[in-house]
């Protein structure tokens, strides 16, 4: 290739000497290139001005979504601080819920054992559950707080009694092994 362009050089030389750039060509590319210079850094520096701005809006933004984000909680925090609502209420919903986590522990022995009734069984508990958390999460925009404590109260009492059915199933099931055992070494 490039013996084609020494060839083509060498051929049209004469057409190259023809034409004489013109003598203050240099000064004027020089010229060119200092304007060329001085735009570029303008732009660059309002840029920078116009980022920095942006800047901080945007962090002011963010200061102030914090800050009433923060409030939000609080108040939100304490609408559901059910001592707030009725301190006896709030006992009572503490008292069921610890007796909830100790009934589902002791449901939780039989899952090995017996896996399908297991699945059945918490599965009812789970949706007792969906509606005690939709109450929980309703309780700060309630127009009556108080009754829908009372109705969070009787959902854990509706589900300590499921609970205590479960158990008592479970009981159950275990006696009629334990018979059935009993008189399988009987005999």
């Amino acid at each position: 290739m490039s013996n084609r362009l020494e060839n083509f050089i060498r051929d049209n030389k004469k057409g190259f000497d023809l034409y004489e750039p013109p003598a203050d060509l240099w000064s004027k590319i020089e010229a060119g290139a200092e304007d060329l210079e001085t735009p570029q850094i303008q732009p660059k520096k309002e840029k920078l001005v116009k980022l920095s701005t942006v800047l901080r809006v945007a962090a002011t933004v963010i200061v102030v979504m914090a800050i009433g984000i923060f409030f939000w909680q609080s108040q939100n925090t304490e609408a559901v601080n059910l001592s707030n609502i009725n301190p006896e209420l709030a006992k009572q919903q503490m008292h069921y819920a610890s007796l909830i986590e100790i009934k589902r522990s002791e449901l939780k022995r039989i899952e090995k054992e017996e896996p399908q009734l297991y699945q059945e069984f918490s599965s009812e508990i789970k949706k007792m559950d969906e509606s005690y958390e939709k109450l929980k999460n309703d309780l700060p925009t309630s127009p009556n707080q108080e009754e829908t404590v009372k109705a969070m109260i009787r959902n854990l009492q509706a589900q300590i009694q499921v609970l205590n059915q479960q158990l008592t199933i479970i009981q159950q099931i275990n006696n009629y092994k334990n018979t059935q055992s009993n008189a399988t070494t009987t005999l």
